[in-house]
């Protein structure tokens, strides 16, 4: 379950977009809502997040979120499927600072469950060039994870200890070229190291026990997208593409790379301004994955690790994510500038501010099922 809403907000996901945020907001604070649904899991999800600027070319930003997380399900170190309810709390703090034409930021986050506990930093600098019609950034990230289960002590634990342990170091460079007064480029390339435990402590595999993954993790994407937009109509376009695959670096334990996965993502968006104070996004994203080489699915055949030889069977794991995944996700969102609230008296405080609303619908192949995405969020200056 943990590692099936990684897959949403993974903790490199969140130091490559600390890192990468190359922009100064101003003084606002952001509240934000976001609810995830699939048939055996709920997530709800309070954010508020806060930016200052300050003296001098600096600024500072710092938010809080909690993840409530209830599922039905025996990988939590129950020995039958039950419902229970974990609770995850982050903090995060950054500070900026700007130069004429360069920007650096430094950020801190720590993340902790009753049985994970998580410490990120992360970093960036970026330049503008040619007239400040493009910028080119380099970002690096670092966190140290511990988990501990429930009740025993894990294979992973090192000898004396009772908790795993999970390394992960980041680094991304990204190139953004203005193309026209309407149109814009960027390419992105990146590159994370994971070295520890990379599973769940309770996912059992039928014959084997307690899944045992890979414990090295060498993560790679290339990734570009192109925005244009139309001024008669008020339209804005952008599509992307990501290529994604992964490897076990150095020597490996088997004769053949356990990981191989490779994966390709495709996303459209179509922004629409309706009224002067109200926008439309639209956006559709395809994502498609093969399986990881060590990988077999146990839910179609349980005893599917007896053909690999004994020999060979270093690593075997039951989780529906390292399989042949793909998903499709359609989402609407609006956009909308409360200026219209300035004429009423309990409200014109809001009317400074921006709400936003979107719904999607995860259409996925796993057996985590499909899934409902609503998010709310309300962004006001001071």
């Amino acid at each position: 379950m943990r590692l099936q809403l990684r897959r949403s907000c993974s903790l490199l996901v969140a130091l490559a977009a600390l890192a990468l945020d190359t922009h100064a907001r101003g003084d606002q604070v952001t509240i934000r809502g976001a609810y995830y649904r699939e048939p055996s899991t709920r997530v709800i999800q309070p954010v508020v997040d806060i930016e200052k600027d300050l003296p001098q070319g600096y600024d500072i930003n710092a938010h809080y979120l909690v993840d409530a997380i209830t599922s039905a399900s025996a990988a939590a170190g129950t020995t039958v499927d039950s419902i229970f309810t974990e609770i995850r709390n982050e903090v995060g703090l950054g500070v900026g600072k700007n130069w004429e034409r360069t920007r650096a930021t430094l950020s801190y986050r720590y993340s902790a469950e009753s049985d994970y506990w998580s410490h990120g930093l992360a970093g960036s600098l970026a330049q503008r060039l040619w007239g400040d019609t493009a910028t080119v950034a380099l970002a690096l990230g670092v966190s140290w994870d511990s988990m501990q289960a429930a009740g025993r002590t894990p294979e992973c634990a090192p000898p004396g200890t009772i908790q795993c342990f999970l390394n992960s170091y980041f680094g991304g460079v990204s190139y953004t070229q203005v193309l026209s007064p309407v149109a814009i480029a960027q390419v992105d390339a990146e590159v994370a190291f994971l070295d520890g435990f990379q599973g769940n402590m309770y996912r059992l595999v039928p014959n084997l026990g307690y899944e045992r993954p890979p414990d090295r993790r060498l993560r790679n994407a290339l990734a570009g997208r192109v925005g244009y937009y139309f001024p008669s109509t008020s339209t804005g376009l952008q599509l992307f593409y990501r290529y994604y695959w992964d490897l076990y670096p150095g020597t490996p334990k088997t004769p053949v790379d356990p990981w191989q996965m490779q994966a390709h993502t495709v996303e459209g968006r179509i922004y629409q301004q309706l009224t002067r104070s109200l926008e439309l996004r639209l956006l559709y994203r395809y994502h498609r994955q093969s399986k990881a080489e060590f990988w077999c699915d146990v839910t179609i055949n349980p005893n599917c690790y007896e053909a690999v030889p004994a020999a060979d069977l270093y690593y075997y794991s039951s989780d529906p994510k390292l399989g042949p995944v793909h998903t499709h996700y359609p989402e609407i969102k609006f956009i909308w500038a409360a200026d219209a609230l300035r004429t009423l008296p309990l409200f014109r405080w809001f009317a400074a501010g921006t709400f936003e609303l979107s719904y999607g619908y995860y259409i996925q192949n796993d057996s985590f099922g499909n899934a409902h995405v609503l998010q709310a969020g309300y962004t006001m200056p001071y």
